[in-house]
């Protein structure tokens, strides 16, 4: 196809995007930036601010090859928490020069770069992570897949082949296989505005309530977010798990991986006294929010932008919670989206 040909069809809205897109070498981060085994917390915390990543592959300095994953959250919960302060103490200071291997998950999850699109989502999804390794065998470091790479890649279609789109909704008997709709008129006709993918079941809690019911409602349901809203149900703040993992102390030992449950790893802790605490002092106040109306393409950019993971939706004229929009959510659609094409 010549290029002239290429820009007609993207300028007609008949190229074919999602079509284009099929496996993970097709949106994945090529050659992440990585960790080594003996890195400090210092370099690694370092290194991820300056490059506003938020997992980096563990490697073994003397094969070169894959011994695990580090994340943002692995590092916020083991954040010295008095460090520069009067209280600051030896160990405060310690913990700066721990090596990765002892805050890394030597358990990562990964796929080859000729998987699917739809089973790496279904990895992530499953699995509750928010990266994916890509290698031929596990062990040698080809690529990073995060839900951020799947909105940056929905966010690219927006910005380059949509062009006057037609907004019609869509139907349920427009799916029909038969009649032969392109992915792009499926996504861009089926989740035009937040309201199109939110969660709209949505659990809460209270300001007054304890940070010790928050860790329970989040790994009991395996969420990563809780809005917090008042007696009538106005939104009053957000409580991610990385809020959580800053407040909580820095354990005194770090516990195995192996037969935890969703978060105990990161949220395991002895303190009665952090656990009691109400979420009045842990919550992000006046959190940044959105609608049911919100255009999905400008939630994305925020949740981008931003780079958080979750957005509570508010009703525009009571401010009440109706529901929250999350990665998750984007990548629910992106997967259905992409089942549908499959077949």
């Amino acid at each position: 196809m010549g290029v002239v040909e290429l820009f007609n069809q993207i300028a007609d809205n008949n190229f074919g995007f999602f079509q284009q897109v099929h496996v993970v070498a097709d949106v994945m981060t090529a050659e992440p930036q990585t960790v080594s085994l003996d890195d400090t917390f210092e370099a690694t915390a370092t290194l991820m601010r300056r490059g506003k990543f938020h997992h980096a592959p563990v490697l073994d300095p003397d094969s070169n090859t894959i011994v695990g994953i580090i994340s943002d959250r692995d590092l916020l919960r083991h954040q010295p928490r008095s460090l520069g302060t009067a209280a600051e103490g030896d160990d405060d200071a310690k913990v700066l020069q721990l090596n990765a291997s002892r805050l890394m998950n030597r358990e990562p999850v990964w796929c080859t770069r000729e998987c699917s699109l739809t089973d790496a989502m279904t990895k992530m999804l499953e699995h509750h992570v928010d990266s994916v390794l890509v290698s031929a065998d596990g062990k040698t470091p080809e690529g990073i897949l995060t839900p951020r790479d799947f909105i940056s890649t929905l966010l690219l279609y927006h910005r380059v082949c949509t062009r006057d789109f037609d907004l019609r909704r869509l139907r349920l008997v427009d799916l029909d296989v038969q009649n032969g709709i392109p992915l792009d008129e499926i996504f861009t006709r089926g989740a035009q505005t937040v309201r199109d993918v939110m969660t709209k079941d949505v659990t809460c809690l209270e300001e007054s309530d304890k940070l010790s019911q928050a860790i329970e409602l989040m790994q009991d349901q395996e969420i990563r977010h809780v809005p917090i809203v008042d007696g009538d149900g106005k939104l009053k703040g957000m409580l991610s798990d990385r809020e959580v993992l800053k407040f909580l102390p820095t354990p005194d030992q770090l516990p195995e991986t192996a037969g935890l449950s969703f978060r105990e790893r990161l949220f395991s802790t002895d303190d009665a006294t952090a656990a009691r605490q109400s979420l009045q002092t842990v919550m992000v106040r006046e959190p940044n929010s959105v609608t049911p109306e919100t255009l999905l393409t400008d939630a994305m950019k925020q949740l981008c932008e931003d780079t958080i993971s979750g957005l509570p939706v508010v009703d525009p004229k009571s401010n009440k919670l109706v529901g929250i929009v999350t990665t998750s959510d984007v990548l629910r659609v992106f997967r259905v989206v992409m089942s549908i094409g499959s077949r």
